[in-house]
């Protein structure tokens, strides 16, 4: 993708659902970039500055409501605002590390899209400056920290002079094209798959907490979901490796170093190969899981006949030759794909009852989970 590395962050933060923090000196453009990708969307835009604000502004204040015979709490208008916009709504929390009072009320901002006790359904994203350059000095603490993806914001002297030139909002070029919510969505199952076999191989890794750097990313099962989100979203709109690895380095921090090369060293099979003869499905366990969740991705970019085929002759094939269990996760999104296909495409598939058999009690089990 040509637009700049900035605004790829931006992009995939935001289709991957996953709040990012970019952090960068006064003046150097990160809000203004934040209002032409929100534009480019056309997705509404509620900013505000954490600097003026203070806990009683995302909780609300009271008001005596005569309907109800009781005191309630009613959001102030940038709440309205934002609620109102639905899951389109962009939350955009300039100078967030500015002032430590809000720190508590974003807790439930950050991970549970709740203002207060309102609920709110669109995306969240912020900004602060480094803390020798902040209003008030401030670093993240960890439990703000642990909740956002954290991006070094990037600057360039010759891009800025082109800038200058040209026009800001000319130089960032036209939107791309976003890729299908079902194409995003398996796309982060593949990458959750790879989060859970290497966390499942070091389990070292899954939570660390150094008191000696307390700020800034490091590992939890909260981050390690925001970097498999990051990280499927970024495969689902082919996304570079540089954007990757700042994604997944920006939710764990330097263990992230270590998934990669992990991930690297896994060797995956292409999947059309794979499709073409299931022997060539990795013999590692974490790899062939891995392989078989980008198998099931694969059919939902383009759920053809022949690609639906070949997937459920792999994950058959899985089932006689090795152990079910391995690919219960690819059958189940596999059923679920077929689930959500409008009837004319689902007429188009044939329907394998007896690799399907194979997998019924699995694929059961993982709906009551669902």
């Amino acid at each position: 993708m040509s637009h700049p590395l900035n605004v790829q962050m931006i992009l995939t933060a935001l289709v991957a659902r996953t709040p990012l923090y970019l952090e960068g000196e006064p003046g150097i453009g990160k809000t203004a970039t934040v209002e032409t990708v929100a534009r480019w969307l056309n997705r509404p835009l509620v900013t505000i500055i954490g600097a003026t604000r203070d806990r009683t502004d995302f909780g609300g204040w009271p008001r005596y409501d005569e309907g109800a015979g009781r005191v309630r709490l009613h959001p102030f208008p940038w709440v309205q605002q934002l609620v109102e916009a639905g899951s389109a709504g962009i939350l955009f929390i300039d100078e967030m590390n500015s002032n430590e009072e809000i720190f508590p009320v974003l807790l439930r901002v950050l991970a549970e899209r709740h203002i207060g006790d309102i609920p709110f359904a669109g995306d969240v994203l912020a900004a602060g400056n480094p803390e020798e350059l902040s209003v008030a000095g401030l670093t993240l603490p960890p439990p703000v920290a642990n909740r956002v993806i954290h991006y070094r914001w990037q600057t360039w002297a010759r891009r800025w002079a082109d800038g200058m030139r040209q026009g800001f909002d000319r130089l960032m070029g036209d939107p791309p094209p976003l890729p299908p919510e079902e194409v995003v969505r398996a796309r982060i199952q593949e990458a959750r798959a790879l989060v859970a076999a290497y966390v499942e191989r070091n389990p070292h890794a899954l939570l660390q907490v150094n008191l000696n750097r307390p700020h800034g990313p490091w590992p939890s099962p909260r981050s390690w979901e925001l970097l498999a989100r990051f990280l499927g979203a970024a495969w689902a709109l082919g996304m570079y490796e540089e954007v990757q690895a700042l994604g997944v380095q920006g939710a764990v921090g330097e263990e992230g170093l270590n998934f990669l090369v992990f991930f690297r060293n896994l060797d995956l099979p292409p999947v059309e190969e794979v499709l073409a003869d299931p022997k060539r499905l990795p013999t590692r366990e974490d790899a062939a899981f891995v392989t078989l969740m980008a198998v099931a991705r694969h059919v939902a970019e383009e759920p053809s006949p022949e690609r639906w085929t070949r997937a459920w002759r792999v994950l058959g094939y899985v089932a006689r030759e090795r152990q079910a269990d391995l690919a219960g996760r690819a059958a189940f999104d596999l059923v679920e794909l077929y689930k959500s296909l409008p009837g004319p495409k689902k007429t188009r598939l044939p329907l394998p009852r007896e690799e399907i058999q194979a997998f019924k009690s699995l694929v059961e089990e993982l709906t009551n989970m669902s």
